[in-house]
């Protein structure tokens, strides 16, 4: 009876462990007419990475419901991830976006959670910045990164992502608080004489 009961217990227990997992879904958007036949993608938060060969979507499993950060990243494609941000059962769809590789370029990653927040403490901006997926918004009618952009990147950790030149009014909101945050970590951190380095200045900063 009592090994019965430990049966039953470390089965229940192990329903519950496996129960928690979330299985998100990877789906590639390839707006070019190049096949994509190399590239990585990074779990960041969990350091897993996984490489890749073709274009198919496919599955990965997190450990529980909450917040993660991906990136993918090809020698032959710009790159943007869109994400939610808070991955569970009902949004666990990770969408990459393939474009044409651009002149200028900050690796050519880009993360753009779909929720982006904007509330980050200094400890997190941190980390996005170690992870290298903290970055300024701008709209455009074009993906490319001005090279005052790259050399930023290169010496602060912060790059920048350029949207679609059709702006709605959330994403405008969106992209000015995101500046503005990062405005106000870089002047505490820095001082104002960084300010000097972007001529072309993101949303929300004059």
């Amino acid at each position: 009876m009592r090994k019965i009961i430990l049966t039953l217990t470390f089965a229940l227990f192990t329903t519950m462990v496996f129960a928690t997992e979330i299985v998100a879904t990877v789906v590639f958007e390839n707006v070019t007419d190049r096949e994509l036949k190399a590239g990585e993608f990074t779990i960041i938060n969990l350091n897993k990475k996984i490489k890749i060969t073709q274009e198919e979507s496919f599955m990965v499993t997190l450990p529980e419901k909450g917040k993660y950060e991906f990136s993918f990243v090809s020698d032959d494609f710009t790159s943007y991830t869109f994400y939610p941000s808070r991955i569970n059962k009902k949004k666990n769809t990770i969408i990459v976006r393939l474009l044409e590789k651009t002149e200028f370029k900050s690796n050519g990653i880009y993360s753009f959670p779909m929720n982006l927040d904007t509330n980050l403490t200094d400890e997190q901006i941190s980390q996005r910045i170690e992870n290298g997926t903290l970055n300024f918004i701008m709209h455009g009618i074009d993906s490319s990164i001005p090279k005052e952009y790259v050399d930023f990147k290169v010496k602060y950790g912060i790059g920048l992502t350029k949207e679609n030149c059709v702006i709605d009014p959330l994403s405008f909101k969106k992209a000015t608080e995101n500046n503005q945050m990062i405005f106000d970590y870089l002047n505490k951190k820095y001082g104002t004489e960084w300010q000097s380095e972007l001529k072309i200045k993101p949303f929300g900063i004059k």
